[in-house]
């Protein structure tokens, strides 16, 4: 009896309302799953975006001070900025299309 004075409901539970789980619509689901998608595609295309400028840097073919004189700057930044942006989509272009490869491979 002691325990139950110290206690401050002295002993009191309410009773335990049971709740039944919430059933989900396909249409539920299928609305979240494409939210989650259009949150991360942006978030994973700047990841890939980013992890290719990084690997470019790493080789000397793509580094601008290779090519770089002080001679016709403009004429250099202009001309540097289309080549590296070229070669820059054809990687990430054969990254997404291996994705879609693999993604078709793995949907079967």
């Amino acid at each position: 009896m002691n325990e139950l004075r110290q206690e401050k409901n002295y002993g009191y539970k309410p009773p335990v309302k049971e709740e039944k789980p919430r059933g989900y619509s396909e249409i539920d689901i299928e609305t979240t799953k494409d939210l989650i998608f259009n949150q991360l595609k942006n978030k994973l295309f700047d990841i890939m975006f980013q992890a290719v400028n990084d690997e470019m840097e790493k080789h000397e073919v793509f580094q601008a001070e290779t090519y770089f004189t002080p001679q016709g700057e403009e004429w250099f930044e202009d001309q540097w900025f289309e080549f590296y942006h070229e070669h820059h989509g054809d990687i990430l272009g054969s990254i997404m299309k291996d994705f879609t490869i693999l993604q078709t491979k793995y949907e079967h």
